[in-house]
């Protein structure tokens, strides 16, 4: 186990956290950490090259029901499932730690609805639109793989609107990055990522790393991914905290009264 997933990478940027971790399911415990601060769900707008919305402890169920009866999988997979989370106290993170090593990179997103961290999601992938019950897969076309421009948000159909009024928690997956080119963000003629980024209540990251090194499609080092991501949203944050200033400036001005 990485000590970046149980201590993950910290930083405050004006006031806003984001939070480092090398393997994506590791999120969960920053996830449930918020919760047990706030005591009330918020929605997840998540960025990544895959869909990490599969069941809870899935694969381990699975791998455990084959092991016994191949012939009784699925009553089997939904019986360890069952067991394995109902051990789980939404508020007690060591009950989480103490299973988490059992928990694969894709499953933690509907583990968080589950234990009621999230009370909705929006899955941004390259790979599938699934469709459940709760929460909005949006598929990425593949001309604008790693884009955080807002021809992509708005190509994908994420809901902008809706989304503006929400309690945030943004989670962005290094691996959904390609080149270093998707950071080259003209912020004046994009503004959908830097209003999530600006929303977001809490920031999450997972570097993946052996996904990123097979995905990558440039001579694109995951240590230059991550710290081009964080200066992006620093430079985004920094701007936001300008702006407040200068407006809060011309508010104490008399009416009328200009430079």
């Amino acid at each position: 186990m990485s000590n970046n997933n149980i201590k993950p990478r910290c930083l405050s940027i004006e006031g806003k956290d984001i939070r480092v971790v090398d393997d994506h399911q590791y999120v969960l415990l920053i996830w449930g950490s918020v919760y047990k601060n706030r005591r009330r769900p918020m929605v997840l707008v998540s960025i990544d090259y895959h869909p990490d919305t599969n069941p809870p402890f899935w694969l381990w169920a699975y791998q455990k029901a084959i092991a016994i009866d191949p012939n009784r999988e699925a009553e089997i997979v939904a019986k360890f499932q069952q067991r394995i989370m109902s051990s789980l106290e939404p508020l007690n993170l060591d009950s989480i730690r103490m299973v988490i090593d059992r928990m694969r990179n894709d499953e933690h997103i509907n583990t968080a609805m589950a234990l009621g961290y999230l009370s909705d999601y929006h899955m941004i992938n390259c790979m599938e639109k699934h469709n459940y019950s709760r929460g909005s897969h949006y598929l990425v076309p593949e001309n604008q793989f790693g884009s955080l421009e807002d021809r992509m948000f708005k190509n994908i159909k994420l809901p902008i609107k809706k989304i503006s009024g929400e309690d945030l928690i943004l989670d962005i997956d290094l691996d959904y990055f390609l080149c270093p080119e998707s950071f080259d963000l003209d912020l004046d003629q994009n503004s959908i990522f830097v209003d999530l980024v600006k929303q977001a209540q809490i920031i999450t990251v997972a570097r993946s790393k052996s996904y990123f090194d097979f995905l990558r499609t440039d001579e694109f080092t995951i240590e230059s991914c991550e710290e081009k991501l964080i200066g992006l949203m620093e430079k985004i944050i920094k701007n936001d905290t300008l702006t407040q200033i200068a407006d809060r400036k011309m508010g104490d001005r008399p009416y009328g009264e200009t430079q």
